[in-house]
């Protein structure tokens, strides 16, 4: 078959390369699973081990398959295999495709739930599509931090700015890819606000977004964004609306309807539903951002106790997004005790689940600032200023504060200049 020629090559290729590139690629992208032969898997890795090796070195160290090296060295030359290591990526991704079409033919057949099955099959194919052994060489890793590191100072990160130049800072350029961050608050603070502002952020700059929330509408989350970007209040009563504010907001439906941002329109609200809605949309790109809103409605199967289902939810969630290589703003309820606490809000208010401080890379809190006007719920005074304190902050700046005025009549935060903490 054409993948066993293929793996032929790749092999003598590894053992007749004296410069060793052949066999850091063939070790970078290949496992021994991709290699028929049980001693065609024995010398990859003894070469995945040892590297600068040739065919004498294998019948030393590996007599039984000493026959094969020879033959192998004999029959085939060295030179670039890349094309030969692509042809194995792409037979290994066929044969865990095929596979997963089968385990998910049979599980309709035992009638397990089509949400299921599609995150489980989604799940299985995007695993084959990411080619690599999940090996990486210190060499290999250095370099790639190495270009991490040069792309950030010259202006090329591969961060996702959240609109807040603060948090960017403190997030090192914005939403980090295979990062995932939680947002905490008690209701009525702003965090969907503030989580729909950081999606149309995203989107405007061209990157992708899937945002699913659990307690509202495709309708409802539009209509909140529509209101933010337009400026222009929801209509509460016949006549609200006057021709310019009309203009304004087909305006605004004109700027948006070609956003990349897709809302998961459905109440399912599941983990594997949430799984399946962002394979599905990772396989038409890349991401920028995906949202959950929020946590706590999510649920999973199999559980004695709330607190095991939410830990089991939070450390998938982490999981996903490294899986994925995309960032997950998780929106997440504090405890209600806070409420009559007295104190603004801790990594450990977070509700119903201790594994979510652990899981997460980035935890922000919002809380009404003590100075802000905590009474003021009128439209023509809508102005509330928020803290957002960034609790938790795996690789950067921990325990930062940022005040912002929330406009809550538009939904829109901004930078509060005038009592901004340092």
């Amino acid at each position: 078959m054409d993948y066993q020629i293929s793996e032929q090559a790749v092999l003598s290729a590894c053992l007749r390369d004296d410069s060793g590139l052949s066999s850091a690629k063939a070790c970078e992208l290949l496992t021994e699973s991709d290699f028929s032969s049980e001693a065609h898997q024995k010398i990859f890795n003894l070469i995945n081990q040892k590297h600068d090796i040739n065919e004498v070195d294998v019948c030393i160290e590996l007599p039984e398959c000493s026959q094969e090296a020879l033959a192998l060295s004999e029959r085939y030359g060295g030179g670039k295999i890349d094309r030969y290591v692509e042809q194995l990526v792409s037979s290994r991704n066929q044969r865990i495709t095929d596979l997963a079409l089968k385990e998910a033919m049979e599980a309709l057949e035992q009638g397990t739930s089509v949400e299921n099955i599609a995150g489980q099959f989604n799940s299985k194919v995007a695993k084959a599509l990411s080619s690599g052994s999940g090996q990486s060489k210190v060499s290999s890793a250095v370099k790639k931090a190495r270009d991490e590191f040069f792309a950030i100072d010259e202006g090329n990160s591969t961060a996702v700015s959240t609109g807040f130049k603060t948090l960017d800072f403190a997030f090192g350029g914005g939403f980090q890819r295979g990062r995932l961050y939680a947002l905490g608050a008690r209701p009525g603070i702003g965090k969907s606000a503030l989580a729909i502002q950081f999606s149309h952020q995203v989107a405007s700059k061209g990157y992708r977004v899937a945002y699913a929330s659990l307690e509202m509408s495709a309708t409802e989350c539009a209509g909140r964004m529509l209101v933010r970007d337009s400026m222009v209040y929801r209509p509460r009563k016949k006549g609200d609306l006057t021709e310019s504010k009309r203009q304004k907001i087909e305006e605004s439906v004109n700027r948006m309807s070609n956003l990349p941002l897709t809302f998961k329109d459905d109440n399912k609200a599941t983990l594997d539903s949430f799984r399946a809605f962002l394979f599905q949309e990772r396989a038409k790109g890349d991401l920028g951002l995906a949202v959950i809103d929020y946590l706590q409605l999510l649920s999973a199967h199999g559980f004695k106790s709330r607190t095991q289902e939410v830990d089991f939810i939070s450390r998938s969630l982490k999981q996903l997004a490294m899986e994925l290589d995309v960032p997950i703003l998780a929106l997440s309820q504090l405890n209600r005790n806070l409420e009559t606490a007295g104190r603004d809000p801790m990594l450990s208010d977070l509700r119903e689940s201790g594994a979510i401080e652990q899981d997460c890379d980035t935890a922000m809190l919002l809380s009404v600032h003590k100075d802000g006007d905590e009474d003021e719920e009128s439209l023509d005074q809508p102005i509330e200023v928020i803290k957002c304190h960034i609790a938790k902050n795996r690789g950067g700046q921990n325990g930062l504060d940022e005040l912002l005025d929330f406009d809550k009549a538009h939904g829109l935060f901004s930078v509060n200049l005038p009592n901004r903490l340092n």
